[in-house]
């Protein structure tokens, strides 16, 4: 259950206004600057429908050109909506949106990873859900999918209880985390999650952040989706 603090339902506006005058800012370059936890998903869903759809459904797609985007399919890889070091599907409703050089910019110095680059914001609002699955990544080869996850959640903010493991991105030897951040916004710690892949073009975070513990619960299923799916492209 949510258990927004008071003034909580008037930051969640204030942050999407602000998102939104930067993602005003940055239309024509495809830049995705907006809040991870929108006053409404309903709301966010109607702003959604007039924004142009744009990515892969699996299938390759014109030379210079990105092929269209088809509800659940698998993103990741060159040509896709969003292009890093492996691939995964994408669970339904949900809207995955590719980022720019002055995107991923933008999204690294907002949330405070100057390590990695966005890549990719999968959205959860056309689900139903508040929240997003960011992918992140960089190019160091030479960083295990541990130390990768130990420098993504160092530079996060009020992190509490961080458990580290091994585990399996599909078939690939990986990392994951989980642990809880103190919000501004909430009476109560809220749990975060994220696995790391290292390959021979780089590092891939997969995290995933919701607005609350009920809403990250709702979410897990797509995380685990995209974990049990990930491929080298």
């Amino acid at each position: 259950m949510r258990k927004l603090t008071s003034g909580a339902v008037a930051a969640v506006v204030t942050i999407g206004t602000l998102a939104g005058c930067s993602s005003a800012a940055e239309k024509g370059s495809g830049a995705a600057g907006e809040t991870p936890a929108p006053a409404s998903a309903k709301a966010a869903n109607e702003s959604e429908k007039a924004k142009d759809k744009a990515g892969t459904g699996g299938a390759a797609g014109k030379a210079g050109k990105k092929a269209e985007w088809k509800d659940g399919g698998r993103i990741g890889g060159a040509g896709a909506v969003c292009e890093f070091p492996v691939s995964f599907e994408v669970a339904k409703a949900w809207q995955p949106k590719g980022l720019d050089a002055e995107g991923a910019a933008f999204l690294s110095k907002w949330l405070g990873h100057p390590s990695f680059k966005g890549a990719c914001e999968i959205d959860a609002k056309p689900a139903g859900m508040i929240g997003y699955i960011r992918v992140w990544t960089a190019e160091r080869t030479d960083m295990s999918p541990r130390q990768a996850l130990e420098t993504f959640v160092a530079e996060e903010k009020n992190v509490t209880g961080k458990e580290f493991s091994d585990a399996k991105a599909g078939d690939l030897p990986a990392a994951e985390v989980v642990y809880e951040q103190k919000s501004p916004l909430l009476d109560e710690p809220k749990p975060e999650q994220a696995f790391a892949v290292t390959t021979p073009k780089g590092v891939t975070i997969v995290h995933l952040g919701g607005l609350d513990s009920g809403e990250h619960k709702e979410m897990l299923p797509a995380y685990e989706l995209a974990k049990k799916t990930t491929k080298l492209p």
